[in-house]
């Protein structure tokens, strides 16, 4: 096959076995990503991440035609699939995309899981909470007011993840309109952020398709410390639901922004791949 439209490669090392991992990551973005990861785990791996800017970029987007675009371009290189990796939202979408190599393989890919859990109305719309504080020094207070109370009409009203999704573009848009104008950006400038955005929303959106709890109770979990994000959320709200959640879980005390540059977080992973034989 050529070169893969949908993911990109993190490390070589090995020419027979992959090992996917799922994230949506996007220039600028300040949060740890999987590079730092692999970065640390040491050699004797091939990584491929899944290409955010490749994405579907409109709410309403099926999940499973992610997983199917991400499923078809990996069974086509005949290589085996040791694990798969999904960060935060990343890891519903994991889940499905193991069952799909599972049907061609004949045996279950290792699943890691990083602060495992579902989008929900309020994490989209604090998503966009955080992209009107990165253009407001470009607004009025009275225009950052107006863009938030918006912003929380549409969550309070949300029917379903896509509707909000929709609504929090539309919002967005208009902003940017104003604020980028008065950044000073050009045209190509102003439709990567867009673009980036749009395909953000659309991929927590898509993942509301996707049940992922018999998956997850596969799979080891790596949890941070941080007590509103994956596991420790579950624990926070439903004590001693997060003991059936997964099959195995490490913690970390290290933050949720910063669990993929840990590293012995790294370490630990290495270590639950080579035993599973990856």
């Amino acid at each position: 096959m050529g070169n893969p439209v949908f993911w990109r490669e993190l490390a070589g090392d090995n020419p027979d076995e992959l090992v996917l991992a799922i994230d949506f990551d996007a220039t600028g973005r300040p949060d740890a990503r999987f590079t730092d990861l692999v970065g640390n785990m040491g050699p004797g791996f091939t990584v491929w991440e899944t290409v955010a800017q490749s994405m579907a970029s409109e709410p309403g987007t099926d999940g499973q035609e992610y997983v199917a675009r991400w499923a078809e371009e990996i069974r086509a290189t005949g290589r085996r699939v040791g694990a798969v990796l999904g960060f935060c939202v990343g890891s519903v979408y994991a889940t499905a995309l193991a069952d799909h190599v599972e049907t061609w393989q004949s045996e279950r890919p290792r699943t890691v899981f990083f602060d495992p859990e579902q989008a929900s109305p309020l994490s989209m719309y604090w998503q966009y909470r955080k992209v009107i504080e990165l253009m407001s020094p470009a607004l009025s207070a009275a225009e950052v007011a107006e863009a938030e109370d918006a912003g929380q009409r549409a969550y309070e009203d949300a029917e379903s993840l896509a509707g909000l999704g929709s609504e929090l573009l539309e919002q967005f848009d208009r902003l940017g309109e104003v604020a980028f104008g008065r950044m000073g950006l050009d045209a190509e400038r102003r439709a990567e952020l867009s673009h980036t955005f749009t395909g953000f929303i659309s991929y927590l959106s898509a993942s509301a398709d996707i049940d992922p709890v018999a998956g997850w109770r596969q799979g080891a979990a790596i949890s941070s410390g941080t007590p509103t994000s994956g596991l420790n959320a579950l624990r926070a709200t439903a004590p001693g639901a997060d003991k059936e959640a997964v099959a195995e879980e490490i913690r970390f005390a290290t933050q949720h922004t910063e669990l993929l540059r840990d590293p012995e977080v790294a370490r630990a992973v290495s270590g639950l791949l080579l035993r599973a034989g990856v």
